[in-house]
Order: structure tokens, then sequence, then C-alpha cells
């Protein structure tokens, strides 16, 4: 079989050392069909290979949003205003009224949202997942743009109650069942869709999650490529109630496959589960900022086990590169301020570089996903996962050449990126989006689109604006206030910390 090869030539490479530096390298790379085959000076690609000059570029590697609502592209503006409680009731439990149509495209265009900003791998805890069909129509939007993913299959959240208004998690044996056919079924895709599972309940007995987590771990019953849940503490979880990794610990249940996501207001000792048991958790800094918490990826007892996402791409900024910004200046604030507290100020910014947040975003990555051998860095025989950046853009001219790792993480953004390759495929080129091909879902016959349907990024516009318009028809009769009231309890909130400000 003959090789596909693409020689970027002359670019600025980010290379990370042996001790997790990045050493900007001037050299070539090549790919070879999925994977990095070279990286060295003066390349001579075989015949036929695409070759592309990257003099004054920067070329990254892609970025992995490790916590991600992947389908809620027609809530976007919606949430501008709104904390944890109303964005849960209007833009997470609604999606208990959406067609597999509805999530296809929601799915199809956050994914290609996800891709322009480069990002190449991603976490995505699917929160719209009510029928079988909603689960291949979300898959064949993932298959069809080419982004790397962990699909992770959470319980149908139904509607109960109109009014009031009143959803309810089904994690019957009839939804384990359809999870599990998904699991032994994967990877997808060539290997670049994985199955994970997304369990937020975690307050059953003992024996029962103990249970539950051996068959999530089980191999013959569809094995779980992660197993991720939602944590928050402080007072709105109850300043006694232990937070979800001291749950798991309890239960013997943390490991390298566990990914917890958000985690802000740990409690004593949370970090050191982490970095005993190889659980990951994963910092959102745009929604954890807007909910009035400091993101927790840069403490120093959670910083080796911490990562990046995006969560919902309906509350802000979806580029990677965004999320390094916010994580490191709100680190800064939160430092400078603790001092400020104690009487002292510094003249240095608290040790918080922006290679740290980068390695966030890329090694940190990885690892959450346990793929730390296949993405997250650019070396040779790793996956071709990468992002080039023109360094001679307005927004990164000159930064590109003080520092490329501060040109990312200060100055950039989605159009400074000429070119995002994913396991070795172009899918953003001349700083444009490609067009999608459309694949067909796992279980073709439930397929949304018709298979090699190729779609622009104006039919996709076309379709998610009368999606966006159809879903809040659906819920436009709908009292979120008495919605609010339901959920404070479905998701075990103290109310009697609860203040109206």
């Amino acid at each position: 079989m003959s090789k596909s090869q693409i020689l970027l030539r002359d670019g600025i490479i980010l290379v990370h050392d042996a001790d997790s530096h990045v050493v900007p390298t001037e050299a070539d790379l090549l790919i070879e069909n999925s994977v990095i085959a070279k990286i060295e000076k003066a390349i001579t690609p075989g015949p036929g290979a695409q070759v592309i000059d990257c003099k004054g570029k920067i070329i990254s590697p892609g970025f992995i949003d490790t916590h991600r609502h992947l389908w809620q592209t027609q809530y976007k503006g919606a949430h501008a205003n709104q904390t944890l409680m109303e964005y849960m009731v209007k833009g997470n439990f609604t999606g208990a009224f959406w067609s597999p149509e509805d999530l296809f495209w929601g799915q199809l265009s956050g994914a290609l949202e996800s891709i322009e900003a480069g990002t190449t791998t991603l976490v995505d805890h699917s929160s719209c997942n009510l029928t079988a069909e909603h689960s291949q129509a979300a898959l064949q939007a993932l298959l069809s743009t080419g982004l790397r993913a962990i699909y992770c299959f959470t319980p149908p959240r139904r509607l109960k109650s109109r009014s009031p208004f009143t959803v309810e998690d089904d994690a019957s044996e009839e939804t384990i069942a359809r999870y599990q056919t998904l699991a032994r079924g994967g990877p997808y895709g060539n290997g670049t869709v994985h199955i994970g599972y997304a369990n937020d309940n975690i307050y059953t007995p003992a024996e029962d999650i103990k249970q539950f987590y051996a068959t999530l771990r089980d191999p013959g019953k569809g094995r779980a490529k992660l197993i991720t849940t939602h944590t928050i503490g402080g007072a709105m979880q109850g300043k006694k109630t232990p937070t979800a990794i001291e749950i798991l610990h309890s239960h013997g249940l943390l490991g390298p496959d566990i990914l917890l996501s958000h985690g802000n207001r740990p409690h004593e000792g949370d970090g050191a589960l982490y970095q005993s048991t190889g659980a990951s958790v994963s910092s959102t800094p745009n929604t954890e900022l807007q909910m009035g918490g400091f993101p927790v990826c840069l403490r120093g007892d959670h910083y080796d086990n911490a990562s990046l996402g995006v969560d919902c791409h309906s509350w802000g900024v979806t580029g990677i590169p965004g999320q390094m910004r916010l994580a490191l200046q709100s680190g800064r604030a939160y430092e400078g301020q603790k001092l400020n507290e104690e009487g002292f100020w510094s003249r240095k910014p608290g040790g918080i570089s922006a290679e740290q947040v980068f390695n966030l975003a890329t090694l940190g990555g990885a690892k959450a996903c346990g793929m730390q051998d296949e993405i997250g860095r650019v070396k040779q025989g790793m996956k071709a996962d990468l992002v080039v950046f023109d360094g001679e853009s307005p927004g990164m001219l000159a930064a590109a050449v003080e520092d490329p790792v501060a040109a990312i993480v200060l100055h950039s953004n989605p159009g400074d990126i000429d070119m995002v390759i994913i396991d070795g495929v172009v899918k953003k080129g001349g700083g444009k989006l490609l067009d999608v091909e459309v694949v067909p879902a796992p279980d073709a016959s439930m397929s949304v689109l018709k298979p090699n349907t190729r779609l622009q990024w104006k039919d996709i516009v076309k379709k998610v604006l009368e999606s966006r318009k159809q879903v809040m028809e659906k819920t436009a009769d709908i009292d979120f206030e008495v919605g609010e009231q339901k959920a404070i309890d479905m998701l075990y909130l103290d109310r009697g910390a609860l203040v109206e400000t």
C-alpha cells in the first residue's frame, strides 16, 4: 500500500523535550498516512507528496478539549448573563425536546467550530442522548467531521412533566445495554472515535456503584475508554458533603480512566487523591469563572493531573487557546489576591507561566484521555494531529518571533490558524474549514443524513438556524423558574446556603 505524504516545510515546530519544556525548532515535518514520520532539516519527500511552505508559521500539537457538551450550538448566546442553575434548566434539561436531527446539526457545527479553533481531540460528555437514534446522530456528526473524540454516553435525561418542568434520568438496564452495544462496536472511524461513559449519579449505595464500575471496565461488556463525572465543592454542594473524588476514592474506584470535570472548591486532600490514583480533572475556565469559581488546574496539588476543556460553547469562547488565556490570568489573579489579603505584594506573576497552560492543553489533555503515547506532542511516531499558526498575521506578528508559545496563549485567535490536521488529514486549510463529506452512522440505518452528502459551511448555517428556531419554539411555554426549583433537589444542592443576589 502506497503512503500518503504531507511535508510541512521550514516551520517553527513546538517540540517538547524530556522535561516537558517546549523547544521551538526550525525544521521540516513529514507526515505519512496518519503518523508523524520525520522531524529534521531538509527532508526529501516521496513522489506525489503534498508540500506546504510553513516559513513564518508555528506548528503546534493539536489542542485537546477534555470536557465538552458538543451538541449545544443552537443555544449559543442564550446564557450570557446566567449562572449554573439557569443554564442547567434552559440549556441542558431542554435537550429533552431535541430531535436526532437537531442533535446532528448542533453536534456537527460544534465539532467544526472546535476544529476551526485548533481542537483536534475532544471528550464529549454527551448530555443529549434520548434514544438510540440520538446516539447514532451524534456519532455520525463526529465521524463526518473527522474530529478525534471520546464520546461519553450519558443516561437519557427525559421529560417527566412540562408543568412543572421536570426531567428524570434513565439509567435502566435497557439504557446500559444500549451503551454496551456502542462500546463493543468501537472504536469507530479508523480508531478516531472511542466510547466512554458519563456518570453523574455517584450517590448510589456502595455495592451498586462498585458493581456498575466493574461492568464499565469489563472488556467483554464494552469497556469505557473514560468514565467522566461532573463535580463541584463548596456551599452549593454543602460544605460537609464529600466531593466526587472523595466519594469515588471511598469506594476504591479511582484510576487513570477517571476524568472529573471542574472540581472547583476542592477539599483539602483532593489534589493528593489525583496524584496517588492517576485520576484527572478538566478545568473549563470560561464557564467556571462565569459561575463564580476559580479553575483548579494551576493549583500545585492538581496541576500534574489537570487539563483544559470548553464545557459549553453556548456560554462563550470555543478555542482552547482562549481557555489557556483565561486559566493563566485567573490563576495569577487568584494568587495575587491571596497575597494581598495577607498584606503583601510581589514583583512576579506567582510563578505561573504561559508554557504551563499550553502544556495543560496538550500533554495534560493527552494524559487525561489515556492517549499520551499517541497525541499531545509533536514527535516522530505520534499521530499527526497538528495546528499551523500564521506567525505573521496582525495578531501574531512579532510575538511569534519573540516567544511562539506566548504568541499562541496570549495573542492568537482562530483566524490566525492557517491549517488543522487530524490523523494526517487536512481539515482546515488556507485559513478556512474544508467541506464535510458525510459518512454513515455506526448503525447506517439510523443515519440522519445520506452518506456521501457534501456540505459547505453555508449549508450547515442554514440547518442550524432552522433548528434553533424549532427548539426555541418547543420550550416557549415552559416556566423555567419552577424548573430551577425542581433542579435544585434533583442535583442534591444545599438549599440552606442559597441566597438570591
